[in-house]
């Protein structure tokens, strides 16, 4: 497959819709890059090959054009000196040279239109990686937007669950209120006749155990 065939071949794909039906886009248009870029060299060499070639084709086209006009002058030289064969052999060589400064001149111009093919190739292809590193960075840009997206959502959805800690809190109050009520209960317990009766034994008691120790200290 020639170069031409190659560039059109890339160049032909419809980077917009390759891209979107592609299931990972940055590395499709990574891999169509490389192919661009690869092409891109390929393309320089052949058109540093290409001009060097037409360099040749329009150096010998000079030379033969310029022994020509030569062969010429040495043919009207030697007629002027009256030698007719003489001069019919360096018109002779005349003619050969100035045929074939016409087929290099040919040759030439048809390289000379290969080379401006080839610099054209080397812009649509420039114009094309352009393009398409365009299109990959803001795919690129689109996805970190994405994942910066997702990345907030999922931050969102945990601190809804801050609802967590409303039903801890909850739990929290519910047990504060059963300590309210088994220390009221406490109390009332402590309020309750039979408690009072307790304790008014027990202050008997502590009366009892009190005049013992005067009388043992001596001042009953």
């Amino acid at each position: 497959m020639s170069i031409f065939s190659r560039i059109r071949d890339l160049l032909s794909a419809n980077i917009n819709s390759m891209l979107d039906s592609a299931e990972d886009p940055e590395k499709m248009a990574d891999e169509y890059l490389r192919q661009l870029t690869n092409e891109l060299y390929s393309a320089k060499t052949n058109v540093a090959s290409a001009m060097a070639d037409a360099n040749k084709l329009n150096i010998r086209e000079t030379q033969f054009a310029s022994e020509a006009e030569n062969w010429g002058n040495k043919a009207e030289a030697a007629l002027r000196s009256g030698d007719e064969t003489l001069a019919k052999a360096a018109l002779a060589r005349k003619v050969q040279s100035a045929k074939l400064a016409t087929e290099y001149k040919t040759q030439s111009d048809a390289q000379d239109s290969q080379v401006e093919q080839l610099h054209a190739a080397l812009v649509q292809l420039e114009t094309r990686i352009a393009e398409t590193k365009a299109k990959r960075d803001l795919i690129v840009a689109k996805k970190n937007r994405a994942q910066t997206q997702e990345a907030i959502q999922r931050t969102a959805r945990g601190m809804s669950n801050a609802g967590a800690l409303d039903k801890l809190d909850q739990l929290e109050e519910k047990v504060d209120d059963r300590l309210g009520k088994a220390d009221a209960m406490a109390k009332l317990e402590g309020d309750s006749l039979e408690a009072k009766f307790k304790n008014l034994e027990r202050d008997t008691e502590v009366d009892a155990e009190l005049q013992e120790l005067k009388k043992k200290l001596g001042q009953a």
